[in-house]
């Protein structure tokens, strides 16, 4: 069995040999001897204790699968088609047993991963009992179980916490902050393309960044990151307008609608191009809930001196200046 796993990794196996290795798979006899060349392979080849993301290969295995062509008619064509799926479901089918079998051979704590793709939002449970609502194009990790230290996950974008209140800290890390609690409700905004912001609606948190500046927050203030110098500014604000995206409604409060655009961007899923440098600094106030991205864009020509052009192919948005 160790020669024909050997040969399937290296992409020698022929479709007879193939099929003959899957029926060794599914032997309940040969799981301990597979398990174990999955192993000894594993250990050969291993850069990282992280659990890898099988996202990309599930999406492979859906597209893989959809381009087959359909089988002609006839036992041998129908089985040689059947067996090129198989082929294609093999591999992560035995990742995961693989990594199925070192769960429980190893003490390390798993780690979870959420993401949300763009034009989108989702909320769930920490395992503490947490709340944690995710914006679009986010990402948190977080351990399957925290330790008895500190309840720590790690964020790319913007969620916000609804946290429970605890002896253990917990303390969110990002690329530019960090940011330490007992228990509150507080939203992180950390985007690649944005500065930092911190802005806590109940408790008391204190924000870090990576030269060790520190701001202790209290309810109803924002802490921004310039990660230049990497110090922090704290103002008072209505903290409405920044945690508003979780109950599926952005509110702008006089906002320039070049920052206006950022927000568009992910919550549309889409590009938006404003060719006159002089519209970006325009101040708008509205509440966007349910609206097309072309009705906010009609509203906005009432309001403001631009026309817009939506290329709907491109997903696309060109606004320019209705003035000369």
């Amino acid at each position: 069995m160790k020669d024909y796993f050997r040969r399937y990794l290296e992409g020698r196996c022929s479709e007879d040999e193939f099929l003959t290795f899957i029926n060794l798979f599914l032997k309940a006899d040969n799981q301990k001897e597979l398990a174990k060349n999955m192993k000894e392979d594993w250990k050969r080849n291993r850069t990282t204790k992280k659990m890898p993301d099988l996202l990309p290969t599930l999406h492979k295995i859906h597209f893989e699968i959809n381009k087959q062509d359909k089988p002609e008619p006839g036992i041998r064509n129908f089985t040689r088609y059947l067996t090129r799926i198989a082929a294609i479901l093999f591999i992560p089918l035995a990742i995961a047993f693989f990594f199925a079998v070192q769960k429980n051979l190893t003490s390390e704590i798993e780690t979870h991963t959420v993401s949300t793709p763009l034009a989108s939002k989702t909320n769930f449970k920490l395992p503490d009992g947490s709340m944690v609502y995710l914006n679009a194009g986010s990402s948190l990790s977080f351990p399957e179980k925290f330790t008895k230290k500190k309840r720590l996950v790690k964020l790319t974008g913007e969620a916000y916490f609804d946290v429970k209140k605890s002896s253990h800290p917990f303390e969110v890390e990002t690329s530019a902050l960090t940011v330490n609690v007992l228990g509150t409700a507080f939203n992180i905004m950390a985007y690649k393309d944005a500065l930092p912001e911190v802005t806590l609606e109940r408790g008391k948190v204190i924000v870090s960044t990576k030269s060790n500046q520190q701001k202790t927050l209290q309810p109803g203030e924002q802490a921004v990151i310039n990660t230049t110098t990497n110090t922090i500014s704290v103002n008072s604000v209505e903290t409405e307008l920044f945690t508003s995206w979780k109950d599926n409604r952005l509110i702008f409060k006089n906002e320039m609608l070049g920052n206006v655009a950022q927000k568009l961007e992910r919550w549309y899923n889409i590009s938006i191009d404003i060719e006159d440098e002089r519209l970006e600094q325009k101040r708008i106030n509205a509440s966007i809930e349910y609206e097309s991205i072309s009705e906010i864009m009609e509203l906005l020509e009432i309001t403001l001196p631009l026309k817009f052009e939506y290329k709907k192919s491109e997903r696309k948005l060109l606004i320019k200046s209705s003035q000369p």
